[in-house]
Formats: structure tokens, sequence, C-alpha cells
């Protein structure tokens, strides 16, 4: 017998939509086009997602969701400050690999729609505190250079995220494949990874 399922068709919306914001931008998509690409009629579309606006908030919403407490919750872990780093990386980097179009996506909203962002940061109410209290002692004994936790937090993700905004540039000037490209993702985990730690370490004055 043939049921209804009301949040099984709010879902394949939300994925066709995210596919379709994704390459075509907020401007770019059309209600009709995502109905087609969720399998549903455009009233039943309209249904469930009154406007585009409305549905692109629920698409921005989950990336964000996804992501923020992600990072939150590995910044704020109960571990030494070297193996956070590495996990932060390591599952960064895997999450976008993942998902390698919500980089491009979340930052152009960031930039055209900073209010909406910053208003469901808000409501999540996280904040990498122990991370700033960890480094900060860190610095303190000085066990690392002097450094500002936010620059950190900003190294850390900037160096994750990069070869994914860039990707066509990357593969231009090296000749990567696509194959070659996943390879050069991996290995950007211990990269990055060491690229932070060593860059963390009180050098020996040179005598």
């Amino acid at each position: 017998m043939f049921t209804f399922d009301p949040m099984k068709t709010k879902d394949k919306i939300i994925l066709a939509a995210k596919e379709i914001f994704h390459q075509k931008g907020y401007d770019g998509a059309r209600m009709q086009e995502i109905a087609d690409a969720s399998g549903i009629n455009k009233a039943l579309l309209h249904y469930h997602f009154q406007s585009k606006e409305k549905l692109f908030h629920a698409v921005l919403l989950g990336a964000v969701s996804q992501m923020f407490p992600t990072i939150m919750t590995l910044l704020n872990a109960d571990k030494p400050l070297d193996e956070k780093i590495k996990n932060v990386v390591e599952v960064y980097i895997d999450f976008i690999s993942k998902n390698p179009k919500l980089p491009i996506f979340v930052l152009q909203e960031l930039n055209s729609n900073p209010e909406f962002i910053f208003e469901k940061l808000q409501a999540m109410n996280q904040k990498p505190l122990v991370f700033i209290e960890q480094v900060e002692a860190a610095v303190a004994n000085q066990t690392i250079i002097p450094t500002q936790p936010f620059h950190l937090i900003a190294d850390i993700l900037g160096l994750c995220i990069f070869p994914f905004i860039a990707k066509p540039m990357l593969q231009f000037m090296s000749g990567m494949n696509e194959a070659d490209f996943k390879q050069f993702i991996s290995e950007r985990k211990e990269h990055v990874t060491q690229m932070i730690l060593n860059g963390l370490l009180i050098k020996s004055p040179n005598i």
C-alpha cells in the first residue's frame, strides 16, 4: 500500500536543491528545475517551501549546521593541542571531500547574506573557548610561539579549504587529473598538520 511520507519528500527536495544551488547559485536556480530534479511537481514543491528564498535558507542552514558544530566539537574536545589540530585537519578535509562544492557555496553566501549566517551561528551558541584557553596556556608556558588563537584557527581552516576552492587553478598549474587531485587531497592531511605543528614550535636561536 502506498503511503505519502512528507519527510522523505522534503529530504529529496533539499538534496536536489542543494546540488542545483551549489551549481548555479541562488539567482541561477529555478524552482521548476528543483521540482523536476526532486521527481515532484512544482505545486508540491511550493507546499513544502513557499518560496525559493525559504528553500535556499533551508539548504544553507543544513550546510552550516553540518560544518560548524563538527569543528566546534573538535576544537573543544579534551585532547592535547597537537592531537586536536590533527583531528580537525583530518575531519575537515574528509568532510569537504564529501561536499566539495560546499565551501564556495557557503563563502558566497557569507559575502552576500552575512546576517542570515550570523543569526544561525549565534543560535548555535558555540565558541571554541577550550581551544582558545589551550593555545593561550601553551603560549604562556612557552610550549609554542606567541600565537593568537583565532589566527591559528584561520590558518588551519584556510589551509584545508583552499585546494577545493582553487581546484581548477591547481589542476591547471600541476597537470593533475581527478585521481591525482584525490591523492593530493589525501596527502594534504599530513602536510597541513605538520606545517601547522612545525610552525608553532619554538625554534632555538642560531648561535
